[in-house]
């Protein structure tokens, strides 16, 4: 009883649906239900080399438990929710999908700027309840054309978030713990800024970042007094990289113009969110990376690297996480 490789989420769900069409048929596939008890889990799992984490995941004392592991595949560009050095040690690999998530990150990044800027969200509000322009024209519309946008993060999504904004003749800097090729930033036609001046000077602020205690709430109170009170700040990565808190308070306060977030400390967010209804501020149900051809990327690099698995070699995208 139980495959080689497994897709662990809800069967009726339609990421699930897609892992079963589009499963290759030289592995031995299957789905396990994370709403099983865990006895019935575990006896699915037990022969399961290459566990594919559809969305729910595992406590490090089930993965722990499993015999065959050999890969905990993450759909996901994130690994905030995975004990990752612990499963290392446990001799098992661990990789992520960002580079199959980026493109749809960096395209709803770049959407997210844009409604925030030219206020679409109140125009379309406008449109449809009589009111036409006046909400739009509130406040002052502003064009991502000529402006200097600041990259917190130069991995797989903030690169491709770069490639898109050569279009809009932006100036791009860019701030990362980690050395960036000359080469890339060459490519991508980026500046290294220490991240302070990046706040200071930048028009735009996106993070783009991997959630670790490096990076918890390092947008706080002291960063958005750091920035122009005519910027925007910009998160697709993770809630808790912002200090919720300090951002509402920078909003009310005037000193950062906007923010669009597609992530949120707390998901689904309470109803009584603040930011829920600021009318300079755009909040998307964390829905960046959920575009079809993105999961269809995922699924078929985690089955490649379940056969680099089950031929014995290392799996690609294994994570190496910052602490």
């Amino acid at each position: 009883m139980g495959n080689r490789v497994v897709y662990y989420g809800p069967p009726d769900n339609p990421r699930t649906r897609m892992a079963v069409e589009i499963a290759p048929d030289d592995l031995d596939f299957g789905i396990v239900d994370p709403s099983l008890s865990w006895e019935d889990r575990l006896a699915q799992l037990k022969n399961t080399e290459t566990l594919i984490l559809g969305g729910p995941s595992l406590s490090t004392d089930e993965i722990a438990a499993l015999p065959s592991i050999r890969l905990l595949q993450l759909m996901s560009a994130g690994y905030d929710r995975i004990d990752i050095p612990a499963i290392k040690e446990m001799g098992i690999f661990v990789s992520n999908s960002s580079r199959q998530v980026a493109p749809a990150v960096s395209q709803h990044t770049v959407a997210l700027m844009i409604m925030v800027l030219n206020r679409i969200v109140p125009g379309v509000e406008g449109a449809r309840d009589g009111s036409w322009a006046d909400k739009a024209r509130s406040r002052p519309l502003f064009e991502l054309m000529d402006r200097t946008v600041g990259i917190v993060g130069l991995g797989n999504i903030g690169r491709l978030v770069a490639r898109r904004l050569s279009g809009f003749d932006c100036e791009l800097i860019y701030s990362d713990v980690r050395t960036i090729p000359e080469v890339v930033e060459r490519e991508l036609n980026v500046k290294r800024v220490a991240l302070d001046d990046l706040l200071a000077t930048s028009d735009v602020v996106t993070a783009h970042v991997p959630l670790y205690s490096g990076t918890r709430g390092i947008f706080d109170a002291a960063a958005f007094k750091r920035m122009k009170n005519t910027a925007i700040f910009i998160n697709a990565c993770r809630g808790a990289v912002h200090d919720e808190a300090d951002l509402i308070q920078a909003l009310k306060d005037g000193e950062i113009a906007g923010a669009g977030l597609d992530v949120l400390e707390d998901e689904p967010a309470d109803l009584d969110n603040p930011l829920l209804s600021m009318d300079n501020v755009v909040v998307t149900p964390h829905m960046a990376g959920s575009t079809e051809e993105r999961i269809e990327r995922a699924l078929l690099s985690s089955f490649e690297n379940a056969r680099r698995v089950t031929r014995g070699e290392e799996p690609a995208q294994q994570i190496e996480p910052l602490v």
